[in-house]
C-alpha cells in the first residue's frame, strides 16, 4: 500500500492544492467504482482495494490538521503512546485542569469564560506556530527539514493537550 501522497501522486507537503486533492479523489472513484465491474470478480476486488485507499487517503489528506499527524507518523516522529512534552508546559496545564475540575465543583459562569478564553488564546498561538513551522518544513529537505518537524511534533502535541482541554470546556451547559 502506497502512503497517500504517493497514492495521488503529489509531493509530500503540508499545504497542498486541496482543490486538486478533490479533483483527484473525485476522477478515482469515479474510474473505480466497484458498481462497474461487478461481472468481473478480479476487477471488481481491484476496485474495492482502490476505492477503499481512496477514501482512507482523501480524509487524511483534506484538512491541515491531519495532513500534520500524518507527515509526522511518514516520519517516524509520534506514536500512539508514550510521547512527552516538557514539565512547565504540563504544569500551566496541570493548572488549567484544576481550575476546570473547579469548575465542576462549583460553577461560575464568569471564571467558565474567562478560562475558555485563556485555552482558546493557547490553541490559537499552538496553531499559528504550527503553520508558521509546517511553511517551513514544506520548503526545507532531509535534515534541516526534519528539524523542523521535530520542532513541529512537539508543537502538535502542545496543541492537541490544548484542545482536549477546550473539549472539557465545551462540555458546560448553561446553569
Amino acid at each position: 500500500m502506497k502512503n497517500h501522497f504517493e497514492f495521488y501522486e503529489i509531493k509530500e507537503r503540508f499545504f497542498i492544492n486541496e482543490q486538486q486533492l478533490k479533483q483527484l479523489y473525485l476522477k478515482i472513484s469515479k474510474e473505480n467504482h466497484p458498481d462497474f465491474f461487478i461481472n468481473d470478480k478480479s476487477r471488481y476486488d481491484t476496485a474495492m482495494d482502490v476505492t477503499s485507499q481512496n477514501n482512507t487517503a482523501y480524509k487524511v489528506l483534506r484538512s491541515f490538521d491531519s495532513r500534520v499527524y500524518y507527515i509526522l507518523k511518514l516520519n517516524n516522529l509520534v506514536q500512539e503512546q508514550g510521547s512527552t512534552l516538557p514539565s512547565e508546559f504540563l504544569m500551566e496545564m496541570m493548572d488549567i485542569n484544576e481550575a476546570i475540575m473547579d469548575l465542576k465543583m462549583d460553577f461560575d459562569a464568569t471564571k467558565l469564560v474567562a478560562l475558555d478564553k485563556k485555552v482558546g488564546t493557547l490553541a490559537d498561538q499552538w496553531s499559528a506556530i504550527l503553520k508558521d513551522l509546517a511553511v517551513q518544513a514544506d520548503d526545507l529537505h532531509n535534515t534541516e527539514r526534519l528539524g523542523v518537524l521535530k520542532k513541529m511534533k512537539e508543537i502538535y502535541l502542545k496543541q492537541k493537550y490544548v484542545l482536549r482541554l477546550k473539549e472539557s470546556l465545551n462540555t458546560f451547559a448553561p446553569q
